[in-house]
C-alpha cells in the first residue's frame, strides 16, 4: 500500500473498457502534473452497476466540469512487469506509453531506470515534458474539434 505523499495536482477521471465504466483519480507526486505526470499515484476501479453515461453524470453533479474529452484506440502488452500501450489518440495520434506499476514510492527511481532501459532497448525517445503540457493545453482548449476523430495536430 502507498504510503500517504503530498500531492496538490489531482485529477478525476471516467474511463470505459471493454463495456465497463470506472473512476479514475491521479495525484501528482513531486513537481509532476496529476495530468501527464511521470510519476504519480493512480487508482483506477470499475463502478459496479453503473453505466458510463450514469458515472459521468455523477461525477458531474458533484460539482467537477469537463477539462477535456479524449478518445483513443488502444493496445496494450506487457513485456516483464512493464505495460507498453500503443494508442491512436484524437489529436496527438500514435504514441506509446511506458508504466510499471509499484506499491511503494521508494521504488519510483528503479522503475524509472528500468523504463528507460527499455525504451533505449526499443530505440525510442521520450517525449519532452515541456511540449506534451503544450500539447495537453493545445487539446484542453480545442478538444470538440479532435474528439471522436482522426484529426491530429503537431505542436513544437
Amino acid at each position: 500500500m502507498w504510503q500517504m505523499v503530498d500531492g496538490e495536482k489531482i485529477s478525476i477521471r471516467t474511463r470505459e473498457m471493454n463495456g465497463i465504466a470506472k473512476i479514475v483519480m491521479k495525484a501528482s507526486v513531486g513537481s509532476d502534473s496529476s495530468e501527464n505526470g511521470v510519476v504519480r499515484m493512480e487508482i483506477e476501479e470499475p463502478t459496479k452497476g453503473l453505466m458510463f453515461d450514469e458515472l459521468n453524470k455523477m461525477v458531474l453533479s458533484a460539482g467537477y466540469r469537463y477539462q477535456a474529452k479524449w478518445s483513443r484506440a488502444r493496445e496494450e502488452y506487457q513485456i516483464g512487469d512493464i505495460s507498453v500501450c500503443l494508442d491512436k489518440n484524437a489529436g496527438y495520434g500514435y504514441l506509446a506509453e511506458f508504466e510499471k506499476i509499484i506499491n511503494d514510492p521508494v521504488h519510483t527511481s528503479k522503475a524509472r531506470k528500468e523504463i528507460d532501459k527499455l525504451m533505449h532497448s526499443l530505440e525510442l525517445v521520450e517525449l519532452p515534458q515541456d511540449r506534451l503540457e503544450r500539447m495537453f493545453a493545445y487539446y484542453n482548449k480545442y478538444w470538440p474539434e479532435y474528439y471522436g476523430t482522426d484529426k491530429v495536430f503537431i505542436v513544437e
